[in-house]
């Protein structure tokens, strides 16, 4: 068990957006995507953990991002919400939920059979991808702990209890807008 934030960040629409384009635009799109993700996310020490056809998750741990990781993790979400035009009034290219999730557990290589993936397993994953689910474009919805490392910097986040699929209990989350800070 290792402390750790995990952001999930996943392309709203998707499916409509595959059926009204050809496949050559899907994956100019999807690259497009990667690419900005990538970006965002290396830039501030991230462990890229996943990409799965709309989706993108990354981890930040002490020993790449330091300390300040759940910092970094809020960072590296604000910055792929620029990246993908939600800073200025020209406006987004794309629509993109993002969730982030700070605490402790398992990070390493599973699967079998030959097959093995470096990823993180365990509530904070699984809490990032239920935030990620409900986030709207232009925010970054955040649990209480991720939360509690950039309160300073965002006073004004917008405070709700969630229920969450799959969560037995609600979870304190924050609204963060991509234009705010």
């Amino acid at each position: 068990m290792i402390p750790l934030s995990v952001l999930f960040a996943d392309i709203r629409g998707y499916t409509t957006i595959a059926e009204k384009l050809s496949s050559v635009e899907v994956t100019a799109l999807v690259r497009r995507f990667y690419a900005a993700a990538s970006s965002a996310l290396l830039g501030q020490e991230a462990v890229l953990g996943q990409t799965a056809g709309d989706a993108v998750m990354a981890i930040f741990v002490p020993g790449l991002a330091g300390t300040s990781y759940p910092r970094r993790a809020v960072a590296a979400g604000r910055s792929l919400l620029a990246a993908l035009g939600y800073s200025g009034a020209a406006g987004n290219w794309l629509e993109v939920g993002v969730g982030i999730a700070s605490g402790e557990e398992y990070v390493g290589n599973v699967g079998g059979g030959g097959f093995k993936d470096l990823t993180a397993i365990g509530d904070v994953t699984n809490t990032a991808a239920r935030l990620q689910a409900q986030a709207s474009g232009e925010q970054l919805l955040l649990d209480a702990p991720t939360y509690a490392a950039v309160r300073e910097l965002y006073p004004h986040a917008e405070r709700s209890e969630l229920s969450l699929k799959g969560k037995e209990l609600p979870v304190l989350a924050f609204r963060i807008k991509a234009d705010v800070g």
